[in-house]
């Protein structure tokens, strides 16, 4: 009968330690505040002169929801090397990320206090679905 015992109470001490655990840079998300609103409304004049015309938010919604657990970086990357369609990689380092923070604050998610950089942990932080 001791033997249940033991392995009830290794199982509680091993949920409470995994439900106590700290949020790590692995667990950031993009609703933990990754960009600021300088980024966002800088985002939106580079978005409004270079992605307005071919993409409505609807698009990045559904986009979002493909890239659903990859980090931000990924979708940094792919951004970065596809577009603008009849340019890619044309836009500042710095303009594709102003435009990763405008569409996600128009999917919702919030600003913080930390800027969004693609050379400081954006590997990190992990995008989900709107």
């Amino acid at each position: 009968m001791k033997r249940p015992v033991r392995i009830a109470a290794t199982l509680m001490f091993a949920v409470g330690f995994m439900v106590t655990l700290p949020v790590t840079a692995q667990d950031k998300t993009v609703e933990d505040g990754v960009f600021t609103q300088a980024q966002v409304d800088a985002g939106k004049a580079v978005y409004d002169a270079s992605c307005k015309t071919c993409h409505n938010m609807r698009f990045y919604r559904d986009t979002l929801r493909s890239w659903s657990n990859q980090p931000l970086l990924y979708l940094w990357e792919n951004i970065l090397g596809t577009m603008p369609a009849d340019n890619p990689g044309s836009l500042m380092l710095n303009e594709y990320t102003e435009v990763i923070a405008y569409i996600l604050h128009e999917q919702g998610f919030p600003t913080g206090d930390t800027v969004l950089d693609p050379d400081a942990g954006m590997d990190q932080i992990k995008i989900l679905a709107p």
